[in-house]
């Protein structure tokens, strides 16, 4: 009986740190995600001169999933006019349209984007959204380094954690 009991804790245990490098390894790609939405949202916003809500909900319907429901909400919220646009924007939270991969400061160069797309003029539209591109980019990568690290320490931890509870329980 001890066996077994030793055996489920080790294997809840593991998994619970497999769960957790799981979440290393989803970041980097959620954020590819947001990256493509923004390189649709340029094309939306520069080419065919979409208004800047219109946008968000054509690229939000297209994409689907988390990213697309996010940008809709977005889209939404953008469109209300009783409230200010910067504190309408807070209310759209990218962490829990992710269920916790994103961080909410991870839509920082998304909302610096809108902000400053909002003011200015449309030969100058390229610049604020090179400049989101380049932040995600740079974003991406440190996701990446940090999923390298951090899912291998994850795993062993987890693995490690439960030999640990095991023999104190032994």
């Amino acid at each position: 009986m001890k066996l077994a009991g030793a055996a489920l804790v080790l294997f809840a245990c593991t998994l619970i740190g497999l769960r957790v490098a799981q979440g290393y390894r989803d970041r980097p790609k959620a954020l590819r995600q947001l990256l493509q939405a923004l390189i649709e949202l340029q094309s939306e916003v520069e080419y065919h001169a979409t208004p800047i809500p219109q946008a968000l909900r054509a690229v939000g319907t297209r994409l689907g999933g988390w990213c697309g429901s996010w940008l809709v909400d977005m889209a939404n919220v953008l469109s209300r006019p009783a409230d200010s646009p910067e504190i309408a924007l807070q209310n759209v939270s990218l962490a829990s349209a992710t269920s916790g991969t994103l961080r909410d400061a991870d839509a920082e160069p998304f909302l610096r984007l809108l902000r400053s797309i909002a003011v200015a003029d449309r030969d100058h539209l390229q610049q604020p959204f090179l400049a989101a591109r380049a932040d995600l980019e740079a974003a991406i990568q440190a996701a990446q380094d940090e999923a390298i690290q951090g899912a291998r320490l994850w795993q062993y931890l987890g693995a490690l954690a439960g030999v640990f509870i095991v023999l104190l329980l032994l």
